[in-house]
């Protein structure tokens, strides 16, 4: 967060008006990329909301979630995943 300058640039010559400049240049464009993404990732984790951040519940569990209600996996195609593993666990042990 701290490498890459995420404020506006302001520019202004005696000939045009004042004007936004993006503060970093179009070589630095992946670092900015990750500089907001650290960004949005410390305001998550120092918002109130911080307590309903979660791992999924499915393996290997390295994809979190915001929970919600009941919700415990990270998307509905990882819980129809562990539902499908589940089910095929207990069709096996029966035969």
């Amino acid at each position: 967060m701290s490498r890459v300058p995420t404020a506006s640039l302001l520019l202004w010559d005696g000939k045009t008006a004042p004007c936004r400049a993006a503060p970093h240049p179009t070589t630095a464009i992946v670092e900015h990329a990750l500089a907001l993404i650290a960004t949005d990732t410390a305001d998550l984790l120092t918002a109130a909301d911080a307590a309903r951040l979660t791992a999924c519940a499915s393996p290997p569990r390295n994809r979190f979630l915001l929970k919600h209600g009941r919700r415990q996996w990270c998307s509905t195609r990882c819980g129809d995943r562990a539902r499908a593993a589940r089910a095929y666990a207990r069709r096996t042990s029966m035969e």
